[in-house]
């Protein structure tokens, strides 16, 4: 709306000015000047290679001139400086990266690239030093080189996703040193990115940059789950890593540049989509991406988080930021929709997106917010820089017809280069746009020590400049363009350039110069140049007359309008010729006079002697005039009419305040300024602007009147209280007074007098009931205090009189005095214990298992024991049968417990042994029988165990050397019976032929059993040639989960199984001699250890010394 309106002037000026007739012409300068500047380049330099495009990204300012830098695929010239592009990916993005030097006159002095032949770097910040050093940093992949010397800095960043770096280059153009931020992959898009550098008061060098994962700075690792913000400090002799740190929260963070105050603060930009905090500051991101900018002090600690927000829908980009002479902050960007900087500043756009620059005052605040932009366009804010005199220079991408405030800059096809001025107060000053009928590119700008502002660019095709051009050689070629801002200036914002300006300070944009002497009349002393000043007696200054001279005769009363054609009060009496009552009231002979001071002293015509009542015309007739002589509007006092300078009322000469105006009548001083209007004049009044208080004999801001506003209960000592009484010694500044003599703590004195975020002790144990904990915000309503942000020693029981310390939780009741609130103390009595984490009654300070509640108590303490027999299971204890309350210790390890009184007490608990027959558990049985070998009558024999008649042949029909009398000794040849004396022919055939008939059977048996056989031992066989190879029982894996292993019957209860075991020998002595007896059950060898080897087979130790393996279907010996 502002630069409409401002035309519309212009239009009615010009339209105005042309029906008035003028003896010469006027000047008017050409209209499109006020919108766009186009200015003689100070430098308009070319860079790059014969084919495709190069890219730049920065540029910055040197005492020798400009340093340039960029990533391209390209080799490239910088006049006779050759580079190479090596990079293997060059194939699919710009992976080289080169650094070159320009002096002012556009001579390059240097130009180099990193090796990145077996990797790639990518640019994505630069600095310079006062010493004309120069840093890069961004992003690097692979293997490079930073050098062709032996010690050449050499880095190898292996992360997929690449590693942020920083490198050095001398003055001379030589690399000094490189270093990089690793992160660890771990199968994610994790990595670190330098985005932004500066170097800090103190010579280091500050990097700006975002990473995620676990990056390794340099010996300090940060880890964020999410994309955050880091800042580091690196010395910039070495590129040591000084100190780092890390800002951000929910949601990505992205950062930007990064710039440095007068006071060493550094200032980071970027962006959140979330929420944005660090050392209790924040920021809620409102848009998809909100720009933020963090201030931390120079150790790394955040100062202050400021956000830029726009709607939900609409996003705001920042792109630079830098830091003014007087510590402001300058952030320019783009955004689209709206944006709300803050401080009622709020920018909306016009279409497309438009720029953005926003003043940040060094204490926080927005001073101000400005934008560029059209409704179609595409603007862009690339970059910003401040001159040494305060001005701000803004650079970025333009297209077709953008408007800068009342300026316009038009592209000169497809998108531009531009460079605008604001004032100090954001008001745009000009804008002038560089280009040629293709897109072209910006990058970057910077302000040298000359305060010439140079953009940074690529280019393609032909930019006609002033006198001078560039044309690319092949596709996109870098430009450097440097212009005086002195040829775009424009004081008086006219649209006219101070050069051609004939008011440069002095807005004309018409540039009338009715008198032609080179002044245009705005500015001009002397318009009509008839020897009268316009401001100093000349009534007519463009009265229509031009060029002449004032005199007696011309000019009757030399008030500069010409008597012909401009006066018509030739007398200057002050009443026009024709209507002038005392033009001629005289009686000839009287002569002719003229008015002056001694003869009309009002100079109104008529002559005081005999012709004016009133002589000073003021009003005030001369009768009743005290000051008749003197014109005066005094109506107060003593004095009417006379001289009352600051127009109050009353004469100056009574007036104390004669030059200004008041109202005071009270303590001897008349007339001066009273605000409060209380009588007191404000030089006597110590509160000016209370009525009802006008001294202050302590000087504490608060009146003695103690009728009046806030009274001073302290009148002689000073005091800022203001809650508890008004006035009185406030030491920390919370509004409570301290106690005195008069006035103590339960009268509502301060119980805390020192400390500001605490006032009052109910329970008076030394702790403040003000809470800063939000968390306690649910608390009991009715307990004393206030929420307090910061509030220290708060009180967690203000209720109640303690003195606990320990976790934060202060004053509440302590009973063994360990510091542990009684509620938070497990045990409230023992001021060496107080915390039973497990809940299982015993101190984790003696809890052998503090984090798993348990009740064992005589082996570990506070144990599992699932059985409940005082001994911890096995995982933590010695528990040998966890499960069994009755068995806890088997001594010889052979599956029988030494409990005597317990489940299958061993018999034998200091030997090995396996035997479970007869009573015996747990002894030696040499032929594994069951039968312990001290009651096994045969104990080197399997088969056979009892001999009940004691003759040397068994009891069992079954077994070896079976006694066929078992109750009846015998001897050997009847087989254990008596001996039989008989008739040999007749017992030989007896005998023989039952041997016969007996032999015949056990052969037709026998074959029988081998034909069934047969077909076992094939399925034995088959099953066997599956069988694994041995494991190495050396290398076994850890014991598996046993209760996820195959089950088979005689191992049906998991981990902890139980065999059933014959607890007493079978009874031997009713068998009758001839009667079969039943063979007993062997019982089953336990497992002693199981696992699964490499190839999934599980495996398992019996403690019959067997191994065994699971084939799908049952376990196999080995």
């Amino acid at each position: 709306m502002r630069n409409r309106s401002l035309l519309s002037i212009a239009i009615i000026a010009l339209f105005l000015a042309s029906l008035i007739p003028l003896s010469n012409p006027i000047e008017l300068q050409d209209e499109e000047s006020k919108f766009q500047a186009n200015s003689e380049p100070e430098l308009l330099i070319q860079a790059g290679g014969s084919t495709g495009h190069e890219n730049g990204s920065f540029i910055d300012a040197t005492p020798m001139g400009w340093i340039v830098s960029g990533d391209t695929r390209n080799s490239m010239s910088f006049g006779s400086f050759q580079l190479q592009a090596t990079s293997i990916y060059n194939t699919q993005l710009d992976a080289d990266s080169y650094v070159a030097s320009i002096d002012e006159q556009g001579n390059w002095q240097w130009a180099l690239m990193p090796d990145a032949s077996q990797g790639l770097t990518l640019i994505n910040a630069m600095a310079t030093s006062v010493t004309g050093d120069a840093y890069i940093g961004g992003l690097i992949f692979g293997t490079v080189t930073f050098g062709s010397t032996p010690n050449a800095p050499v880095l190898n960043a292996q992360n997929p996703y690449g590693d942020g770096f920083i490198a050095k280059v001398d003055a001379m153009g030589q690399w000094v040193w490189a270093t990089q931020f690793t992160t660890a992959t771990n199968n994610a898009s994790n990595n670190s990115i330098v985005t932004g550098l500066a170097e800090s008061m103190a010579g280091n060098l500050i990097v700006s940059g975002t990473h995620k994962g676990m990056t390794d700075f340099g010996g300090i690792t940060k880890t964020n789950a999410d994309a955050e913000f880091f800042l580091a400090d690196l010395d910039r002799m070495s590129g040591a890593l000084n100190w780092v740190s890390t800002a951000g929260g929910i949601g990505n963070d992205e950062s930007g540049g990064v710039a440095l105050d007068s006071m060493g603060n550094i200032w980071q930009t970027g962006t959140t989509s979330g929420t944005f905090s660090a050392n209790g500051k924040s920021h809620q991101a409102v848009s998809q991406a909100d720009t933020v900018v963090v201030k931390w002090n120079s150790q790394g600690v955040v100062q202050n988080i400021i956000g830029l927000a726009s709607a939900a829908s609409e996003i705001n980009l920042p792109e630079d930021i830098v830091v003014t002479s007087n510590d402001d902050v300058l952030v320019s960007g783009v955004f689209l929709g709206s944006l709300d900087a803050g401080g009622q500043n709020t920018l909306s756009d016009k279409g497309n997106g438009d720029v953005y620059v926003v003043k940040i005052l060094k204490s926080g605040s927005t001073d101000w917010a400005v934008s560029a932009g059209s409704s179609s366009a595409t603007e862009r804010g690339y970059a910003i820089a401040e001159t040494s005199t305060g001005d701000i220079i803004v650079g970025g991408l333009i297209s077709t017809s953008t408007d800068f405030g009342i300026h316009t800059a038009i592209s000169n096809g497809g998108l531009d280069l531009y460079m605008a001025k604001l004032d100090s107060n954001g008001n745009w000053d000009w804008v002038e746009n560089l280009g040629s009928t293709a897109d072209d590119l910006f990058a970057d700008l910077a302000v040298n020590m000359s305060d010439i502002p140079a953009a940074f660019g690529s280019f393609q095709s032909t930019i006609n400049k002033g006198t001078q051009s560039v044309t690319s050689s092949g596709g996109l070629d870098l430009v450097i363009w440097a212009l005086d801002p002195v040829n775009n200036a424009d004081s008086d914002n006219d649209g006219v350039n101070d050069l051609t300006d004939n008011c440069p300070s002095t807005n004309n944009p018409l540039q009338i110069d009715s008198d032609l002497d080179g002044d245009g009349d705005e500015c001009d002393y002397d318009d009509d140049n008839d020897g009268i000043t316009d401001n100093s007696g000349d009534d007519c200054p463009r009265g229509g007359a031009w060029n002449w001279t004032s005199n007696a005769t011309t000019d009757f009363d030399n008030d500069g309008c010409k008597d012909s054609s401009e006066d018509t009060d030739d007398d200057n009496d002050g009443i026009e010729d024709d209507n002038d009552a005392c033009l001629s009231t005289y009686t000839p002979p009287r002569n002719w006079w003229t008015s002056d001071s001694s003869n009309d002293i009002d100079s109104d015509g008529c002559r005081d002697a005999d012709e004016d009542l009133d002589d000073d015309g003021d009003g005030f007739d001369d009768a009743a005039d005290d000051c008749n002589k003197i014109s005066g509007t005094s109506t107060m006092g003593s004095y009417q009419g006379c001289v009352d300078s600051d127009g109050d009322g009353w004469a100056d000469i009574e007036d104390t305040c004669p030059n200004t105006a008041g109202n005071s009548t009270l303590g001897g001083t008349l007339a001066c300024p009273d605000a409060d209007g209380d009588g007191w004049a404000d030089v006597d009044d110590d509160l000016p602007n209370d009525a009802t208080q006008w001294s202050d004999v302590d000087g504490d801001g608060f009146g003695d009147n103690q009728d009046g506003n806030t009274p001073d209960a302290c009148i002689n000592t000073p005091g800022t209280s203001i809650l508890d009484r008004v006035g009185c010694p406030d030491p920390d500044n919370d509004g409570y007074s301290s106690s005195d003599d008069m006035w103590s703590i339960s009268d509502g004195a301060d119980a805390f007098p020192t400390d500001d975020t605490q006032w009052s002790d109910w329970d008076e144990d030394g702790f403040g009931d003000n809470y800063g904990n939000l968390s306690w915000i649910d608390r009991n309503l009715n307990w004393p205090g206030e929420y307090y942000q910061y509030a220290r020693d708060q009180d967690a029981c203000p209720t109640l009189p303690g003195n606990s310390w320990q976790d934060d939780i202060l004053g509440c009741p302590d009973g063994d005095s360990d510091g542990w609130a009684d509620f938070m103390d497990a045990f409230p009595s023992d001021p060496d214990e107080y915390l039973d984490s497990d809940g299982d009654g015993i101190a984790d300070g003696y809890d052998n298992c503090p984090e798993v509640s348990g009740n064992s108590s005589l082996d570990v303490l506070g144990c599992p024991d699932f059985d409940g027999d005082g001994w911890g299971d096995p995982e933590v204890g010695t528990d040998w049968k966890p499960m069994d309350p009755s068995q806890w210790i088997d001594t010889d390890g052979d599956g029988y417990g030494d409990q005597i009184d317990g489940t299958n007490p061993d018999s034998c608990m200091n030997e090995a042994g396996y035997s479970f027959e007869g009573g015996v558990l747990g002894c030696i049985d040499s032929d594994n029988d069951g039968w312990a070998d001290i009651i096994d009558k045969f104990p080197e024999e399997a088969t056979q165990w009892n001999d009940t008649d004691e003759d040397g042949f068994g009891d069992n029909p079954n077994g070896k050397n079976a006694d066929e009398c078992p109750e009846i000794a015998g001897v050997a040849k009847e087989n254990g019976c008596e001996a039989v004396i008989e008739e040999a022919s007749g017992s030989m055939l007896k005998y023989g032929g039952i041997g016969v008939g007996v032999l015949l059977v056990i052969i037709v048996v026998g074959l029988l059993i081998m034909r069934g056989v047969g077909k076992d031992e094939e399925k034995i066989w088959a099953t066997d040639s599956q069988i694994p190879a041995m494991p190495d029982f050396n290398a076994q894996p850890a014991m598996p989960n046993m209760n996820a292993q195959p089950v088979t019957q005689a191992d049906q209860t998991g981990l902890y199984a139980q065999y059933q075991q014959q607890s007493a020998s079978p009874d031997l002595s009713n068998l009758a001699g001839n009667q079969a007896v039943v063979a007993q059950q062997v019982a089953e060898p336990s497992v002693t250890q199981q696992w699964t080897d490499a190839n999934g087979h599980t495996w398992r130790s019996m403690s019959d010394g067997t191994t065994r393996w699971w084939n799908g279907t049952d376990w196999q010996k080995v």
